[in-house]
């Protein structure tokens, strides 16, 4: 796994101890990972790809909590919620194997 900083390490333990995310602790990390970017887009400027991955993962999580919500409404069976649940989880599993495999560039 890619080394993070200890206080994000920190963070992310203390967020998952109990296998739930509450509203609270995404907002927390998502307002963490923000400012991060940040610090990031202060030494490299606005107008590059960080700027870009910033702006597209905002997107990507709201299209897949859109995504969860259309299917929410469409009452799936519990056959077809898992089905939803494997494809989105395979999804989100694709987007961390790439990072890591990006940060072994740095």
């Amino acid at each position: 796994m890619t080394p993070i900083s200890k206080t994000l390490e920190q963070m992310l333990l203390e967020i998952y101890k109990d296998d739930r995310v509450s509203f609270t602790e995404f907002r927390q990390l998502r307002d963490s990972a923000d400012e991060r970017m940040d610090r990031v887009i202060e030494h490299f400027g606005q107008h590059n790809n960080m700027t870009a991955f910033q702006k597209s993962m905002d997107v990507t999580m709201q299209l897949l909590q859109l995504s969860v919500i259309d299917a929410k409404n469409g009452k799936l069976s519990d056959t077809g919620e898992a089905i939803v649940k494997d494809a989105i989880t395979a999804q989100v599993e694709y987007l961390r194997a790439g990072s890591e495999l990006a940060l072994r560039l740095l």
